[in-house]
């Protein structure tokens, strides 16, 4: 019996991570549509919204207050900083006046009032310190209420998920969608895998590692190369990629996976022909 060389697998090209989900963040009605199938799109590209109600009044609201607030914080710091040139002019003044009282060259009243005013001064720019607090504390607080508003916002725009291309939609401008709808698909397209399957009568034959030639269904021509990278420990019934009746006649297989090499260019879902040289 001549020996076997190569082994004729069939398989259907796929994405190599799988179909990508396309999902809403939360329950809404489609406002507008911003792709369509085919469109080749990136991660985190908007790909619908939906109608906002009051999200994006309440960003604005949110910004405002926390621009307002900030702006109180700087008046308060510009006024801190003019206080505190004044607390050392009146330190010096009355360490000057307590100097001379010391000499007998200033009056007992002098020294007490400018006393008193140094005193005033050190509580007023205290109470400014205090508030300066109070305000830092309410623009952090005001700051996450914008971050959340945002974020209340970003939900109800659906985004990608992934690089890749739109390769179905089931959604139209008006539709009311949840989170767990199945909005549509799409795929990474620079990546693709062979799902193959081997008859079982060479199921012993296939290793991984082995190399791949590939080709269209009832064709010669070489479309691409690759190798196996899986191969199922076990022995299945035959898929649906056989599909007319002598093909689906009751033999079982061995599922196998092939990578197609990088200067392969293989159409996803399509069937193929996969010739696996064993020697």
């Amino acid at each position: 019996m001549p020996a076997i060389n190569n082994i004729i697998a069939i398989g259907k090209v796929v994405p190599a991570d799988g179909w990508i989900k396309i999902s809403s963040p939360i329950n809404g009605i489609i406002d507008e549509l911003l792709v369509k199938e085919g469109d080749e799109v990136k991660n985190g590209q908007v790909l619908f919204r939906l109608k906002e109600n009051t999200a994006g009044i309440d960003v604005s609201q949110a910004q405002a207050q926390l621009e307002n607030l900030q702006a109180s914080r700087q008046a308060n710091q510009k006024e801190l900083e003019k206080e505190e040139i004044l607390l050392a002019e009146l330190k010096s003044k009355y360490e000057t006046s307590q100097k001379l009282f010391d000499r007998n060259a200033e009056t007992k009243e002098t020294v007490e009032t400018d006393l008193s005013n140094y005193k005033q001064q050190i509580q007023k720019i205290a109470s400014l310190r205090d508030q300066l607090k109070a305000n830092r504390l309410s623009e952090k607080e005001q700051s996450l209420l914008v971050e959340k508003s945002k974020k209340e916002l970003n939900d109800y725009t659906v985004i990608a998920p992934e690089n890749g291309i739109i390769t179905d939609l089931n959604v139209e401008v008006g539709q009311f969608v949840n989170g767990t709808d199945d909005l549509g698909n799409m795929i990474d397209n620079t990546k693709s895998v062979v799902d193959a399957e081997v008859d079982e009568l060479f199921a012993d034959s296939v290793r991984i590692g082995q190399l791949v030639e590939i080709t269209s269904v009832g064709k010669t021509n070489i479309i691409g190369k690759g190798k196996i990278i899986y191969v199922s420990p076990t022995l299945v019934n035959k898929s649906i990629l056989f599909e007319s009746a002598n093909e689906a006649e009751d033999r079982r297989v061995r599922r196998i996976k092939i990578e197609p090499d990088s200067s392969t260019n293989l159409l996803i879902n399509s069937k193929v022909e996969c010739r696996i040289l064993i020697n």
